[in-house]
C-alpha cells in the first residue's frame, strides 16, 4: 500500500524533524541471558519509513523564472542591505542553522487536483547545518508535475552560486529492495556551503492524477529542531469546499478571505524557537506538548472506506485453481479457528513480501488469483488473497486500514493519507476478532497484531467503515522468560546452562531473526556476548503457537572475580532500570516519555563452590512506579543463590514539574543498584 502522503514535505517532516542532525530514535531492550530484544519505539523510526513515499513529484522538472512567486529570490534584492538584517550564530548558539522562511500554497482546483508551490530559505550557521543544502524529491512518473524555479547558495560575502540543473541526479531509490515502483527520485546538493551562507529554493508541484479526489491534507508542526523565523500556509478551496482544523497547544488561527470563487486560508507564525533535544523527550508529533496543527477537507470517512471498499471488491476475484487449493488446504479441518489457521499461515508463511507498486497499485491491490499464482504481494495483496481465501471456505474477513503514525492519528480527520498498512479481522461469536496481519511471517493465529494498542479503521465490502481499537498483549501471554543456571569454578571460570522462553509477540523478532540466521551466524551471536558455547539448541522455531525457547550451553572465562585465595565477587547479576541517562541535568523543559515494554521474568541460579557462602544476603526490593514496576527476591539454601525478578514498562509521561521527585526515584535505584552491584563469597 503506498505510504502516508505529506502535502508539503517542506512544513516538518523531511526539511525540519532532524534538523539539528541529531537522531531521536528511543530504544527499549529486554538484556538478559545472551539476549537482546530490542523494541524501537521511534516516531521518526516511522517516519523514516512513511518517507519512502512521501512527496511524489513528477518526471517533468525544469528550473524556470516565469511563474509569479509571492516571494523572489533573494538574487533580485539588495543583498548587502538584507544579510545585514539576518540572525547570526550568537543570536543562537545552540543551532546548526535557521529557517529564514518556510512559505507554502497548497491550492485545490475544481476536479480535484491541486498544485502547490514551495518557498525555503534557510541561514547555515556551522558544518552541522550543511545537511539542509541538500535535496532530495521523490516523483512518480506521469503522476504529478515539478517546476523549479529557482536554487541558489549566497555566500557570506554576498557571492551568488547558482545551482547547475546538469547537478540535479535521478535514480530509483529502491533499486535494491523488494519494490517495484514507478517512483523515481531528483537529488542535488547545494554549491558554494559554507558556514554563515545562504541557501533557497522555490519550486511547484501540480497533481494531476492524485489518489482521491479532493483529499487535501496537511500537518504542520509549528516548532522544529531549529529555530523558523516566518512559517506562511496558504490553503485555496473552490467556492463549496469546506476547510476543517485542529490545534493544539497554540491559540493561531488563520485569516480567510474570498475571491474570483476561492476561498483563501492563510496561517502565518514568526520567530518561533527551536526544540533544542532532551533525553527520552516525547516525539513532536505529541500534541500535548509541541504546539502544532493540521487540516483537511474530505467531510467524513465514508468518502475513504467507500473508495477503499470499490478497490479491493475489482480485485477479490478466485478462478478454478484457487478454489481447488484453498478446499485442498483446509480439508480435514474441524473449526472455524483451524480454517482459518491454515489458510493465514500459508499467505502469511508462503506468499513473499514482494511490493509491485506500479501505477494504480499504490492502493488498489493486485487480481487474488494473480497473487496466489506469483506466490508474492505486499500487505494489500496478502490480505486480499487471505480474504478471497477465507470466503471460499464460507468465512467472513474484512479489510483494516492502520495508520502509519497511531500517535498523530485522528478519528476526526478524515484522509487517505493517515494509512501505510492493511490488515484482515475475523470477527469472533464474542465479540473479538482474529487480527491477521498476513506480512508477519512469525505471528500466530491469535497473536495480537501490534506492540501496543492502535485505532484501525474496518472497511465493510459495502463501503461502510467503523473504527476498532486493537487489544494490548497480555502478559498472561505476551512476556519473556530467562532462566540460567550457573556452575561457580574456584578459578572464578563459570558453566552456564541458559533456558529462554518467549511467549506470543514476544517471541516474533526473535523468531524472525533466528530462522534468516546460519547455525554458524546462531553461535556467534551468542559468542558475541562473551559466552564460548558448546551446545545450541532452537525448539518451536516454526510452531508459532507455542513458546519460541532457546537452550544455551556454554562458559566464561572469569566470570566470577577472584579477588582473594578465599573471596571471590559476583558483579552486576541484577538486572534494574535506574535511569542514569535522565538524571544529570537540573531541570526539564520537556516531559520524559516511556513506552511500555513486555513483561519480563528472569531467575539465575548460581552453584557455589563448596565451603563458599555469601558474606551477606542482599535484601529484597520491590517498586511500583507508573512507569515501570519491578520485583526482585534473592534466596540461599546451602551453596546454592537464586535471583528471581520480574519487570515491565508502561506508558507515561513525567512532567517538568515532577522531574525533581523522578530524579529521588532514580537515585533510590541507583543506590540500591550500587549495593548489591558486587556480591561477596567466601569460603569458610
Amino acid at each position: 500500500m503506498e505510504l502516508s502522503k505529506v502535502n508539503r514535505d517542506s512544513q516538518g517532516i523531511l526539511l525540519f524533524f532532524c534538523a539539528d542532525g541529531q537522531s531521536v530514535t528511543k530504544f527499549m531492550q529486554i538484556e538478559g541471558n545472551g539476549i537482546s530484544l530490542t523494541k524501537n519505539l521511534s516516531i521518526m523510526h516511522l517516519l523514516m519509513k512513511t518517507i519512502k513515499y512521501i512527496i511524489f513529484f513528477s518526471i517533468c522538472f525544469v528550473i524556470s523564472c516565469t511563474t509569479s512567486l509571492p516571494y523572489s529570490s533573494l538574487t533580485k534584492h539588495n543583498l548587502r542591505e538584507i544579510l545585514s538584517t539576518y540572525p547570526k550564530q550568537q543570536d543562537h548558539p545552540d543551532t546548526a542553522a535557521i529557517a529564514l522562511l518556510s512559505y507554502s500554497k497548497i491550492e485545490m482546483l475544481k476536479d480535484g487536483t491541486q498544485i502547490a508551490q514551495h518557498i525555503k530559505r534557510f541561514k547555515i550557521f556551522n558544518e552541522r547545518g550543511y545537511h539542509l543544502a541538500k535535496k532530495s524529491i521523490r516523483y512518480r512518473e506521469g503522476y504529478e508535475q515539478v517546476k523549479i524555479f529557482y536554487a541558489n547558495t549566497i555566500m557570506s560575502d554576498g557571492t551568488i552560486v547558482s545551482l547547475d540543473k546538469k547537478d540535479i541526479k535521478d535514480y530509483s531509490p529502491y533499486s535494491e529492495d523488494e519494490l517495484y515502483t514507478d517512483i523515481r527520485e531528483k537529488k542535488f546538493t547545494m554549491p558554494g556551503i559554507e558556514p554563515n551562507c545562504i541557501v533557497e529554493y522555490a519550486y511547484e508541484i501540480t497533481s494531476v492524477k492524485p489518489t482521491l479526489p479532493y483529499d487535501l491534507f496537511d500537518y504542520v508542526f509549528i516548532q522544529h529542531r531549529i529555530p523558523l523565523k516566518e512559517n506562511i500556509l496558504e490553503i485555496i478551496l473552490p467556492k463549496g469546499r469546506a476547510l476543517q482544523m485542529a490545534y493544539f497547544k497554540t491559540d493561531m488561527k488563520p485569516s480567510v478571505r474570498e475571491s474570483d470563487g476561492k476561498i483563501h486560508y492563510t496561517f502565518k507564525t514568526l520567530d518561533q524557537p527551536e526544540i533544542i533535544s532532551e533525553p527520552d523527550m516525547p516525539e513532536i508529533v505529541d500534541r500535548d506538548v509541541f504546539p502544532q496543527y493540521y487540516c483537511w477537507t474530505l467531510g467524513d470517512w465514508s468518502i475513504v472506506s467507500k473508495w477503499y471498499a470499490d478497490l479491493t471488491k475489482q480485485q477479490m476475484q478466485s478462478n478454478a485453481e484457487l478454489e481447488l487449493f484453498t478446499q485442498e488446504l483446509i480439508a480435514g479441518q474441524k473449526t472455524e479457528k483451524d480454517i482459518i489457521r491454515a489458510i493465514f499461515y500459508f499467505v502469511s508463511q508462503k506468499i513473499r513480501y514482494v511490493a509491485v507498486e506500479l501505477g494504480p497499485h499504490t492502493h488498489q491491490p493486485h487480481l487474488a488469483h494473480e497473487i496466489f499464482k506469483k506466490r508474492y504481494g505486499d500487505c494489500k495483496d496478502k490480505t486480499t488473497l487471505l480474504l478471497v481465501m477465507l470466503r471460499i471456505a464460507e468465512i467472513e474477513g474484512l479489510p483494516c486500514l492502520v495508520p502509519s503514525v497511531p500517535e498523530a492519528f485522528d478519528k476526526s480527520a478524515p484522509t487517505i493519507h493517515a494509512f501505510d498498512h492493511v490488515i484482515a479481522v475475523v470477527p469472533k461469536k464474542d465479540g473479538a476478532y482474529y487480527w491477521l496481519d498476513a506480512t508477519n511471517e512469525v505471528a500466530s493465529v491469535d497473536a495480537v497484531p501490534f506492540d501496543a494498542p492502535r485505532d484501525v479503521l474496518l472497511v465493510n465490502m459495502d463501503g461502510s467503515y467503523k473504527f476498532i481499537k486493537t487489544p494490548a498483549p497480555d502478559d498472561a501471554k505476551d512476556y519473556a522468560d530467562l532462566q540460567r543456571s550457573v556452575i561457580v569454578k574456584e578459578s572464578g571460570d563459570v558453566s552456564t546452562e541458559d533456558i529462554n522462553y518467549f511467549y506470543g509477540k514476544v517471541a516474533e523478532d526473535l523468531r524472525y531473526e533466528f530462522k534468516y540466521m546460519s547455525p554458524e551466524k546462531r553461535k556467534q551471536y551468542f559468542e558475541k556476548k562473551g559466552m564460548e558455547v558448546s551446545n545450541l539448541e532452537l525448539l518451536n522455531l516454526t510452531e508459532l503457537e507455542l513458546p519460541f525457547i532457546i537452550k544455551v550451553k556454554g562458559s566464561k572465562k572469569n566470570h566470577v572475580q577472584k579477588l582473594e585465595e578465599n573471596v571471590m565477587i559476583l558483579s552486576d547479576v541484577v538486572k534494574i532500570p535506574t535511569y542514569d541517562d535522565l538524571t544529570a541535568s537540573k531541570t526539564r523543559k520537556y516531559p520524559i516519555s516511556f513506552d511500555t515494554f513486555y513483561l519480563t521474568k528472569r531467575k539465575h541460579i548460581y552453584h557455589f563452590p563448596q565451603g563458599y557462602k555469601l558474606r551477606t544476603i542482599p535484601v529484597n526490593f520491590k517498586r511500583e512506579d507508573p512507569f515501570n514496576e519491578i520485583q526482585i527476591k534473592y534466596n540461599l539454601a546451602g551453596n546454592v543463590f537464586s535471583i528471581e525478578s520480574k519487570s515491565k514498562d508502561f506508558r507515561y509521561k513525567i512532567q517538568p514539574y515532577e522531574y525533581d521527585a523522578f530524579k529521588n526515584n532514580a537515585l533510590e535505584r541507583q543506590k540500591y543498584k550500587k549495593s548489591v552491584s558486587n556480591i561477596i563469597l567466601e569460603k569458610e
